[in-house]
């Protein structure tokens, strides 16, 4: 699986939320927030969004479903925003449905890491969607899967 590493700096994504032990639901998340992505303005990278991940201290996750956009953007009622901290990450090319996202990002951190000589550093792991992903269900989309590393 082709990588590359980066270091990005903040970033602010609006959008809406989920909170679980486990990534299901985020399906359905996503078809929530398509109907309303147009209340999102003004956008800082316009076809872009992301699915932003964070390990909250009680073992659940917060997902947000969400497009990027400038500090001070509104945050429409119902939605959240979300600061995306300054990091190294290990860039990974998912290829393929939606649903098959968590299984790559499982293997990244059992055995794609390791054999790179990374290690994954605790902290916000995010998608991002720009146009070579078609459609949740179809395999020849692509997405990249951005991992923290040390």
């Amino acid at each position: 699986m082709d990588h590359r590493i980066v270091s990005l700096p903040a970033f602010t994504v609006v959008g809406l939320e989920h909170i679980a032990r486990s990534p299901s639901g985020i399906g359905t998340l996503w078809e929530r927030f398509l109907t309303r992505e147009h209340e999102v303005a003004p956008l800082a990278e316009p076809g872009i969004a992301y699915g932003v991940c964070a390990p909250l201290p009680d073992g659940m996750l917060r997902y947000v479903a969400g497009l990027p956009v400038s500090d001070d953007a509104a945050v429409p009622e119902g939605m959240v925003k979300f600061q995306v901290p300054a990091q190294k990450y290990g860039v990974f090319t998912h290829r393929g449905v939606a649903m098959q996202i968590g299984e790559t990002i499982r293997t990244i951190h059992t055995r794609l890491l390791p054999k790179l000589g990374l290690r994954a550093h605790a902290g916000v792991e995010f998608e991002r969607y720009d146009e070579r992903f078609v459609a949740p269900d179809d395999p020849a989309s692509e997405t990249d899967l951005y991992i923290p590393v040390e």
